[in-house]
């Protein structure tokens, strides 16, 4: 072991921290000063003059801990000494002059760690005879204990930039003999921003240092304050040979977790087969709920929901407590089973501020559904008070469209009332408000609503001057919904009521009907029996498509599609073209492209086609509803240019549909180009669709004449 060299190496590391301290940790690097060497170096070939007095007293009294250590530091110290190779020399005196009595007593206290008593001696000692000085081995032992315990209290004070001084002015503390020395420079390294400073440091210990035990705590030292690729890089050090062999399996399995954990949190980040297999048995060799979470959430941000469900519903039985709650939660969510997650959910809320806001997000989307659902009474009135409590306007909005569409209009206006008291900005409530008070046929109240938000809302400015009335199309929910936790307010006077027939609102045609009829009627046409050869498959009970063969994923995902289950048949058809190939993964691929539209995720449908190969007419197919849903889409959300640019795109692939010209006929209106709107609305009058295109043209010739006039 050349403790020497290796010594001098790590102290010149940490004496260039002088100059980096003086720049207010700017993290460059000065050159490296040189370690500082107590004694004049010796003439070349000759024997340095060593105090060994030191090394014979832990010699003498059997100490072999301290006799290395001793030899290390005079190694460190003195690079042309070597120590006796029979040590009972040192303890017999080895023909040298005897030592003073009082140095051994000095040095018997140094090894009891009583340093006070030994500087208390030397003083008296000193009084007594002036002349007398200790052995400057003693002194130099003696700095170096007590500028250990200075580094020490400074590092266990968080004081790090005072640990890395001490380190500069005692370089000898800078070996292997002193390894928790070590790991605490590191450490202060890291905590002034100097990674790669304590990287270093870690690296010397790797390269220098024999103890397997100490090697194995550096490496776990460096988990805690590098990055990981760093800590990767360390692992190249591993012994394995010789006659101690490293095993840093522990470290790898680690490195895998981390890996795979960051990737959970990020659904664009993949991790490699390997770490996952390092995870999953991480999970299988332990009964903590750490790596089965990990496992979950990769999971869940990968669109594998089903799979999540099972390691969330694991890692619960492992106490894994409100995290694997919350992740089993929207697990059931994903998979769109709201009724189970509600109820889950609900018992869950009150362990931790995610859980609440969890619970207010599923019960949001339960109500939320359309149609909506037939809800036992017991789970409106728990979903009320929780969200009254979180004072949630989106939880308000969403139980008055509830109300709204089971008919009990009161009530709707006391939600969209409350929603707007909480939330006094927010469109959709004060839209719902206005829609309720409408059909309440509440002139006064309604007047009052489109008063205050005729310059805020172009939908209610629509309804109040007739130009939407009696149309009552649910508003998208906002997608964020975040849970708050304040002073508790008494819920709305009326509360929704269980109901057995749920009404659908009739919707009265008017002038300008037909510029929403477009978006009730057009659909994206997608084969759903694509690979079927048996008629309706039975997949009532969902199975995890990993550990099926391409072919019977493939099938799996066809049969979720026939049950209206797209999300889940995603699962399946990501299998079959991962694992699969050719006419299968050409399948796969099509397949998952029609699952995301009929979800209306139409860039993950886009990204789904281009997995594999395409024939030509499904290329043509697939181009052309996803940019029928974009077109739908920018047409809602009223991005009339890029409507427009949609549908010429698909025309270019495709006829262009009636209903998709009225929609470009009605964007030409928006963006008041008429003439151009008039051109589509007559060449659809001539296809038959006369009364629509009717609508359209008497809409243009209403605006112009006024213009006119």
């Amino acid at each position: 072991m050349r403790l020497a060299s290796s010594a001098i190496t790590v102290a010149a590391l940490v004496l260039g921290f002088a100059a980096i301290a003086q720049q207010g940790g700017s993290g460059q690097s000065p050159a490296p000063a040189p370690a500082p060497n107590p004694t004049a170096p010796p003439a070349r070939n000759a024997l340095p003059q060593v105090d060994e007095s030191a090394l014979r007293y832990f010699a003498s009294q059997g100490d072999t801990r301290r006799v290395n250590a001793e030899i290390a530091r005079l190694r460190a110290l003195y690079p042309n000494w070597n120590p006796p190779s029979d040590l009972s020399q040192l303890s017999s005196g080895g023909g040298q002059t005897p030592v003073d009595p009082i140095i051994d007593r000095l040095w018997e206290l140094y090894r009891e760690d009583k340093i006070a008593d030994v500087r208390a001696t030397i003083a008296e000692r000193q009084s007594s005879d002036p002349n007398w000085q200790p052995p400057q081995e003693l002194l130099i032992a003696l700095e170096s204990v007590e500028a250990r315990r200075r580094l020490t209290n400074a590092s266990d004070a968080g004081q790090w930039r005072t640990v890395l001084s001490v380190a500069t002015e005692t370089p000898a503390l800078l070996t292997c003999a002193n390894v928790d020395v070590m790991w605490r420079v590191a450490e202060a390294f890291a905590k002034t921003d100097q990674p790669n400073r304590a990287r270093d440091v870690y690296t010397y210990l790797m390269t220098s240092c024999t103890n397997p035990g100490e090697r194995l705590a550096t490496l776990q030292k460096a988990l805690e304050f590098l990055p990981t690729n760093q800590v990767t890089e360390l692992l190249q050090h591993e012994r394995k040979t010789g006659t101690e062999i490293d095993n840093f399996d522990s470290i790898r399995e680690e490195l895998a977790r981390r890996r795979v954990e960051a990737a959970s949190n990020d659904g664009k980040t993949t991790a490699t087969p390997e770490d996952l297999a390092a995870v999953e048995r991480l999970a299988r060799g332990t009964e903590e709920a750490g790596p089965v979470l990990v496992l979950g959430w990769y999971n869940y941000h990968h669109g594998n929901p089903a799979r999540a469900l099972e390691l969330f519903k694991t890692a619960l039985d492992r106490k894994g407590g409100p995290k694997a709650a919350e992740g089993y939660a929207m697990s059931l969510r994903a998979l769109e089973r709201l009724v189970e997650a509600e109820a889950f959910a609900y018992e869950w809320r009150e362990q931790a501020p995610e859980n609440m806001k969890v619970y207010l997000d599923i019960a949001t989307a339960l109500l939320s559904q359309d149609p909506p659902p037939r809800l036992d009474a017991r789970v409106v009135a728990r979903i009320v008070p929780v969200v009254t409590g979180q004072r949630f306007p989106d939880g308000a909005q969403a139980l008055g469209w509830y109300s709204y569409n089971t008919n009990q209009l009161q009530t709707a206006r006391d939600w969209f009332r409350q929603a707007l008291s909480w939330k006094p900005d927010d469109e959709p409530s004060a839209y719902g408000q206005a829609l309720s008070t409408q059909r309440m046929n509440d002139r006064a109240g309604f007047n009052a609503i489109a008063t205050q938000w005729r310059g805020r809302s172009e939908r209610i400015a629509d309804l109040a001057d007739g130009t939407l009335r009696g149309q009552a199309a649910q508003p998208s929910l906002p997608a964020t919904q975040q849970a708050r936790t304040v002073e508790m307010t008494p819920a709305p006077r009326s509360v929704p009521a269980p109901v057995e027939e749920q009404p659908r609102v009739v919707v009265q045609r008017n002038t300008y009907q037909a510029e929403a009829a477009p978006m009730r009627e057009t659909v994206v046409e997608t084969r759903t029996t694509q690979g079927s050869a048996g008629g309706r498959r039975n997949c009532i009970m969902t199975r995890n498509a990993e550990g099926l063969s391409p072919d019977a994923a493939l099938g799996l995902g066809w049969c979720l599609m026939e049950a209206n289950r797209p999300l889940e048949a995603v699962n399946a058809f990501d299998q079959a073209v991962r694992r699969g190939s050719g006419r299968t993964r050409e399948e796969a691929a099509y397949g998952k492209s029609l699952a995301y539209l009929r979800k209306n995720l139409t860039s993950e449908a886009a990204v789904a086609a281009a997995q594999a190969p395409q024939t030509g007419e499904r290329r043509v197919e697939l181009g052309a509803s996803i940019l029928t849903q974009r077109a739908l889409a920018a047409y809602r959300d009223g991005r009339y240019t890029e409507t427009l640019l949609a549908l010429s795109e698909r025309a270019r692939l495709v006829p262009e549909q009636n209903d998709l010209m009225l929609i470009r006929g009605w964007s030409y209106f928006r963006m008041g180009r008429y003439d151009d709107a008039r051109k589509v609305f007559k060449a659809v009058e001539k296809t038959g669709y006369s009364e629509e295109a009717a609508a359209g043209l008497n809409a243009i010739l209403e605006v112009t004449s006024n213009v006119r006039q």
